[in-house]
This record gives structure tokens, C-alpha cells and sequence, in this order.
């Protein structure tokens, strides 16, 4: 059952690596988009099997409404890349795949125990739900909770980021009593997201955890108490919460997991997650580590698309910082990286979110919020999306556009308070309050964003302009002096990381800077 998801089929040339998301022929990886990987992998996992259509579409695409078409063209990119005779189509029914499998081993051999007994940290980055314990007794309830582990497996499966276990397999550990290792290593994950639900009167309480099963650690809990209403929408309401709040902190670790590792062990995961722990620490010599990790990364698998954003990103962040040489040359090079990144998989939201940035640069608000409105389109759980829209939103000078940026920023850190991106959001609260003239509010989200990132400069002179337009010009001033700290920020790196649509509003953000001590 579950234990084909742990292991490398080989067929005529050609290694199928489910874990690393990987088709290899003679050493070389092969660039092969998301969902035709994920058709692939399905077919061979049942060789000479009759997949239908109806199986894929559910496998590939859970919970999502998808034209025949889609289906068909993914099979004509297999073929075209493997052999039309490895792929049988059965009239009217669906696909059987005819390679022959030559061997089913498990990725990188047998998992070796520790001392402790738990499988070796390396094992798996995949993550699997486990059906939610019904605790209120009444069987005829159970719907509820199956339905919302089921949720939570088909909102996980959106995620760019996540590797999630097929939903037959890891319902078949319902029963409690088995320890957490084993049942990771029975389905050849690494985490396990688990809970449970109990009604009282009016009221229903769900509780979720993250566990790392590999070390037996919590990584993350929380209890949800809502009134009994619709319970469609609440199940709907708490699986979205769950969702926007496991995946930072499953990236965050799989970040620290992989900048301890030695570099000649590492593949493309392993350089993605070093390069984003590098990222996230905001200097200019971390972000040239970062580069180079994305780099490596890209090496191995050359169009990845989470690796062409990173590095995408690294270009942004340079001119962000006033730190690029070229500026033009880099958001130019930053918005082919995201292209690219789209035209290799344009179901991919962290792709489309990444291009939607690009954008920004341009001064093209209109197709960077369409771009970043896509990416919730794709997967309407992305907080970093939810966030960035919320901030090109508050710049855009559109009416009533303060009004939906703090919605979106508030979506997004209501739902995922650990998020590296949560000092942005709070900033942009103090941006949306700028422009409608509230500066004691203004200075107040600025200065909150500041505490949450006090390494981030530019957070230093949002506060300085708030404080200095609601006429506190000795706490703007200070703030003005703890920026320069961090060295010089040009007008031209002002101008990026504010995009004011409204020529106006960035003329008054500079007067109100230069009365703190700017001099750009």
C-alpha cells in the first residue's frame, strides 16, 4: 500500500524519484513540469494497471475542476519525452503504463535507525494528515471529522512546497496507539499533522498538531473554538487556518534541517532550503549565500521552478536594499527568472507570486496585482501572496484600496502569524495608514513592524516618515540615525520599495523623510 510513495522505480533508462521529484536518465535530471511529474508518478506507481481518468484527475488534481484536455496534453508530454509505447491509452477509460519496472527500491536504501529507534533525519520531507480523533463518542459525527482531515489534505496539496501523502493511504492508520515513528516510517513521511474534534452545546473545539516525526518534536499546536453554525463553513474556515499556519513552520524547519547538512550530501531540496534559511537573514553576505545555493540548486535541476524564484527574489532584494551595481539589469533578470518559472509549471501560485513582484518593479501595479490575484486563485491558503497583494494594493492610489490592502495583510497574518513575512505585512498597515492621513496609527503598525524585524532597515525609515508626518520629529530623527546604520538608501531603492502610483503621495513620503534627516 502506502510503501510505494518511498521508492525509485526504474524502467528502461529512466529513474523515477518521487521523494526528490526527480525523472533521471543516465545521471542527468530531465525538466518535466509539476503535474505531468505528478501523472507520472501515479502510472508507474501501477504499472500495467488501468489508471482511469477519474483516478488521476483526483490524484493529480484534488479538488479541483479540470478540462480533459489538461490531462491529454500532459500524456503527450510523457510520450514524446519516455517513448510512445510507454504510455497505453484505454479507450474511453483512461491510461495503463507499459514500461517495464525493473526494480522498486526504497530511496537511498533501508532507513537506518539511531539509538533512539527513530528513522535518520535525511528519511523523508514528506507530510501526512491523519484522519482527526472524533472524541464526542457519536459515530454518526465521524463525517466531520474525516471531512476536515480531508480538507486540510487537499488545501495541503496546493502548496508549492509540500510533498502530502496520498489521503487512502494515510487514513488506513486510524486507530490510535502506534507510535508516531513507526507510522511515519509506514508511509514514508517525515511529519505528521494530526488533531481532534469535540462538540459541547453550541460549540465545537478542534485541536491540530505538526509533529516531526523523525525527533518526536511538536513543531506546532493550536485549538480552535467555534460556534456551531453551518458546519460545512466551519470545516472549511479552520481546515484554511491550519493550512496558512503549518507551512511556515514546516519550511522553517526543513531551512534549519538543511544548513547543517554537509554540502556534498545535498540536492535540490537540500540547496532551496539552505538558500531561503540564507535569504531570510537580510544581509548583503547572506544574500550572496543565498544566490549560490539557488545556483547549486539550479545545477542539479536546472528549471526548477521554487529555485528560479529564489534567485529571482535574490535580484529583487538587491535593489530593494540599494545594493545592486545595475538596477535596471537586475529587475530585468528577476522578471525572466519568474517567466520562467511560470512557463515551467503555470499552475504553480509561488510562481505567478514571484512574477507578481517582478512587476512591481516595472511600475505595472495592474498585471502585478493580476498576477499575485492568480496565485490565490491557485492556492488561496498563500499568505505571502495574501500580503504582497495587500502591499501593491496600498501604493496603488485606487479608491478604496487602503481599505482592501488591510484586508488582505489581515487575512494573511491572522492566518499565518509565523510567517517570515509577517514585519512586511504589519508595515504595510502602516503604509495603508499613511495615505488615509492617519499618522498616529501609521507610526504605531510601523513601529510594531520594527520590533518584529529590527534588522530590516527600511522598516526604520517607514517609521521615520510616520512619525515625522504626525509631527514627532525627535523620535523621526532617531529612527532616521538607527537606519544609516545599515548604511546608505538611495532615492532610486526608495522609490522601488515604495511604489507610489500616485507621484503626490511618494513626494510628500520624501518631504516627511528629509524633515527626519534623510538625504537620498
Amino acid at each position: 500500500m502506502a510503501t510505494v510513495l518511498t521508492q525509485e522505480l526504474t524502467f528502461s533508462n529512466f529513474v523515477l524519484r518521487p521523494h526528490e521529484r526527480q525523472l533521471v536518465s543516465d545521471g542527468k535530471v530531465l525538466p518535466l513540469g509539476a503535474r505531468a511529474f505528478d501523472v507520472l508518478r501515479v502510472l508507474a506507481q501501477r504499472a500495467g494497471d488501468l489508471v482511469t481518468k477519474a483516478e488521476l484527475f483526483d490524484q493529480v488534481w484534488p479538488g479541483l475542476v479540470v478540462e480533459e484536455n489538461n490531462l491529454q496534453v500532459h500524456i503527450s508530454t510523457l510520450r514524446k519525452l519516455l517513448g510512445a509505447d510507454q504510455i497505453a491509452t484505454v479507450a474511453g477509460r483512461g491510461y495503463r503504463f507499459t514500461g517495464r519496472i525493473d526494480t522498486q527500491r526504497p530511496v537511498g536504501g533501508a532507513a537506518p535507525e539511531s539509538k533512539s529507534g527513530v528513522f535518520a533525519t535525511s528519511a523523508s520531507r514528506a507530510i501526512a494528515v491523519l484522519p482527526f480523533a472524533n472524541l464526542g463518542g457519536d459515530e454518526s459525527q465521524e463525517y466531520f471529522s474525516d471531512g476536515l482531515a480531508e480538507d486540510i489534505i487537499i488545501k495541503l496539496t496546493r502548496s508549492p512546497w509540500l510533498y502530502v501523502i496520498a489521503r487512502n493511504s494515510s487514513f488506513t492508520f486510524r486507530a490510535p496507539g502506534k507510535a508516531v515513528a513507526d507510522v511515519c516510517r509506514e508511509l514514508g513521511a517525515r511529519y505528521i499533522v494530526s488533531g481532534s474534534v469535540r462538540r459541547g452545546g453550541n460549540t465545537v473545539r478542534i485541536s491540530a498538531e505538526l509533529v516531526d516525526g523523525a525527533l518526536g518534536q511538536t513543531l506546532w499546536a493550536q485549538r480552535f473554538d467555534r460556534p456551531l453554525g453551518d458546519l460545512f463553513e466551519v470545516q472549511e474556515s479552520i481546515a484554511a487556518n491550519i493550512v496558512s499556519a503549518i507551512e511556515p513552520v514546516y519550511l522553517r524547519r526543513e531551512e534549519a534541517l538543511t544548513n547543517t547538512m554537509a554540502a556534498p550530501d545535498m540536492r535540490t531540496w537540500d540547496w532551496l532550503m539552505r538558500g531561503r534559511w540564507h535569504f531570510w537573514r537580510s544581509t548583503r553576505e547572506h544574500l550572496g549565500h543565498a544566490e549560490r545555493c539557488a545556483n547549486n540548486a539550479l545545477e542539479i535541476t536546472p528549471n526548477d521552478p521554487a529555485c528560479l524564484c529564489l534567485l529571482a527574489f535574490t535580484h529583487m532584494t538587491r535593489v530593494w536594499a540599494g545594493w545592486a551595481d545595475k538596477p535596471k539589469d537586475a529587475i530585468v533578470e528577476a522578471t525572466r527568472l519568474a517567466l520562467r518559472a511560470v512557463r515551467q509549471d503555470d499552475t504553480d501560485a509561488n510562481a505567478h507570486f514571484t512574477l507578481g513582484t517582478a512587476l512591481s518593479f516595472t511600475g505595472d501595479h495592474a498585471q502585478a496585482i493580476a498576477e499575485l490575484r492568480y496565485a490565490l486563485t491557485l492556492y488561496p491558503e498563500f499568505a505571502a501572496a495574501a500580503g504582497e497583494l495587500g502591499r501593491l494594493l496600498a501604493f496603488s492610489s485606487v479608491p478604496g484600496a487602503t481599505q482592501e490592502a488591510t484586508e488582505y495583510v489581515l487575512q494573511a497574518s491572522d492566518a499565518s502569524p509565523q510567517d517570515q513575512h509577517l514585519s512586511l505585512w504589519i508595515r504595510t498597515r502602516a503604509i495603508a495608514s499613511y495615505i488615509d492621513g492617519d499618522y498616529a496609527n501609521a507610526a504605531r503598525y510601523a513601529v510594531e513592524a520594527t520590533a518584529k524585524r529590527p534588522d530590516w532597515f527600511f522598516n526604520y525609515y517607514c517609521s521615520a516618515a510616520c512619525y515625522a508626518a504626525a509631527g514627532d520629529l525627535t523620535a523621526a530623527r532617531r529612527n532616521v540615525d538607527q537606519a544609516k546604520t545599515f548604511g546608505p538608501y538611495p532615492m532610486q531603492a526608495l522609490r522601488v520599495g515604495h511604489p507610489f502610483a500616485d507621484r503626490k503621495l511618494l513626494d510628500q513620503f520624501v518631504g516627511h523623510l528629509t524633515l527626519a534627516g534623510w538625504v537620498g
